[in-house]
């Protein structure tokens, strides 16, 4: 892992491989090692960028004497960008595809292709004053009181419970468990993007970058919504769903997941 400097945190990141540039962010509670499958495909013919965000993997925490900045993980996802030296494409899952998106709109020409799993841009559904906010309110509320009050182990099962299901974070290994666990204080961080991020859909209408949005047949409502909207929103867009999947499909669904990121970088290689 190389590392560099954003701001006051380290963050580590993947370079490996060579030719066209491929930037991957993971989702919340992860590390770039949720796209070592993708890079498995990519890496004999693309070169891959895969950073761990703040407070995951091997990046520094955030500074706790210091109010968490709704602009540290794009601007991380920025200064990682900076080290491509030609226009790159550009992916996230959830928590990174919604820091994807935010990243295009500075890095403009830069971006050849864009790729969004599912885009936890939870501040357009507040922003639209649409129903399935109420349901981030909600989650919200189920990781933030427990959090405050030391209980982490009750916020991942909150946290991971809403998008695994109960059933599957039950019968997760306790080591599993523990790990997310250790990152729930940061997840409870990314939750004021959500309340107080002022990116309308409209200011996303101006990424003109071909872009792939990925839903899953069984993703929560709110999830669904985000990408419905940005579907109607962004110029130059392709909606694919994949029959059977929920919000965690690049961990559940790796291969029907990656034959569509492939296909969609291959196409504006």
């Amino acid at each position: 892992m190389n590392v560099l400097k954003s701001g006051d945190v380290e963050i580590a990141y993947l370079d490996e491989g060579e030719g066209p540039c491929v930037l991957l962010g993971h989702c919340s509670a992860a590390s770039h090692k949720e796209w070592l499958p993708l890079i498995d495909v990519l890496k004999d013919d693309w070169r891959v960028l895969a950073p761990d965000f703040i407070g995951y993997g091997q990046s520094g925490p955030w500074p706790a004497e210091e109010p968490f900045s709704i602009e540290a993980d794009v601007d991380a996802l920025l200064a990682v960008a900076g080290e491509a030296d030609a226009p790159l494409h550009l992916v996230g899952h959830s928590y990174g595809a919604a820091l994807a998106l935010e990243a295009a709109r500075t890095l403009k020409d830069k971006i050849k292709s864009l790729t969004l799993v599912e885009p936890v841009s939870f501040h357009l559904l507040r922003l639209e004053d649409l129903p399935e906010w109420q349901d981030v309110e909600a989650l919200s509320q189920a990781v933030l009181d427990p959090v405050a009050k030391g209980d982490d182990k009750t916020a991942a099962a909150a946290f991971m419970g809403y998008w695994l299901g109960r059933w599957r974070w039950w019968i997760a290994p306790e080591r599993f468990k523990n790990a997310i666990a250790a990152t729930i204080p940061k997840v409870a961080l990314e939750f004021s993007i959500a309340i107080d991020a002022k990116s309308t859909a409209l200011d996303y209408a101006g990424i003109e970058a071909p872009t792939l949005l990925i839903k899953g047949s069984k993703t929560p409502p709110p999830t669904r919504a985000i990408t419905d909207l940005l579907g109607k929103t962004l110029p130059n867009v392709e909606v694919k769903t994949l029959k059977g999947a929920g919000h965690m499909s690049p961990f559940t669904h790796p291969e029907e997941v990656n034959r569509l990121i492939l296909d969609h970088l291959t196409s504006r290689r």
